[in-house]
């Protein structure tokens, strides 16, 4: 199972501590929060690359896959310039301090930050400023089964060997 509660808490806490804003979950059920704030979204789940690796412990069959996370943030602010800086902050933090907690806290690595993109939206006669960036995660999905051992096999139908 990708640990997605522990990967969500340890990136939402750091960040918004980072900037000192409120970090939340875009489409939920919230009310809008006064600006500045920042939201994401984990936008896209790769399945697994390639085999996934299957080791026995503790008399448990552990399959290991890597996975790719993508995560979308946006920025608001009252003005123009103030989302281009809120955003900046935060790719500067996943590029630096987040990087080292992802990866030291749920064993996550920052694959890529993509650039800052300008997302502003007018509604009715009013503006909201926003800045838009991707970030890539890779994790390990790791799914546990109990072992089962084959105590005896009946083979019928094949020529002796020799």
């Amino acid at each position: 199972m990708i640990q997605f509660e522990a990967i969500r808490k340890s990136m939402i806490e750091g960040l918004a501590a980072a900037l000192d804003v409120l970090v939340l979950e875009i489409d939920g059920v919230n009310k809008v929060p006064p600006v500045p704030f920042m939201s994401y979204d984990f936008s896209d789940e790769s399945g697994v690359r390639g085999h996934m690796a299957v080791t026995l412990e503790d008399g448990k069959m552990v399959h290991t896959g890597d996975v790719t996370l993508s995560v979308t943030f946006q920025s608001y602010a009252h003005d123009r310039l103030g989302a281009v800086v809120l955003a900046n902050r935060a790719r500067d933090w996943f590029l630096t301090a987040g990087r080292w907690l992802l990866k030291d806290e749920v064993n996550t690595v920052v694959v890529s930050v993509g650039e800052s993109i300008n997302n502003d939206v007018q509604i009715g006669n009013e503006w909201e400023r926003r800045n838009g960036f991707e970030i890539e995660l890779r994790t390990k999905n790791v799914i546990e089964q109990a072992y089962t051992p084959i105590e005896s096999v009946n083979v019928e139908g094949v020529e002796p060997i020799g």
